[in-house]
């Protein structure tokens, strides 16, 4: 007896399925699995984090303004007294609102050191 008309193809359909089910499965597996390389050069400044968290989503990611007044550049004049920035963050002014219950003093004090040093570079 011989096989029927087309099982040949069929039979290879079958394959190709199961190998492309394969891949697939290995591609999935490969993207949770896979870690974003850390960056290289130097560490980033304890405040980066934190004006990431709190402040980007109005002083924009680079401090270029947006909703908030643009820091890049502009907040050593604005403020040439730290303690000045600091008063800022913590008790709020205009449509900045107040930090000074979620962030601790420390975090408030790095996050001024990075918008005074780091910001925009």
């Amino acid at each position: 007896m011989s096989a029927p008309k087309g099982a040949g193809f069929t039979r290879f359909v079958n394959v190709v399925e199961i190998v492309v089910g394969i891949i697939a499965v290995a591609f999935v597996i490969a993207l949770f699995v896979n870690e974003p390389a850390e960056e290289s050069g130097a560490p980033k400044a304890p405040g980066a984090s934190i004006y990431a968290a709190n402040c980007a989503t109005c002083h924009g990611q680079g401090g270029q303004g947006g909703v908030g007044p643009t820091l890049a550049g502009q907040v050593v004049t604005e403020f040439p007294d730290p303690a000045d920035e600091i008063a800022v963050v913590r008790n709020g002014r205009g449509g900045m609102p107040s930090f000074g219950g979620d962030l601790t003093d420390q975090e408030i004090a790095q996050v001024v050191e990075y918008t005074r040093t780091d910001l925009g570079k």
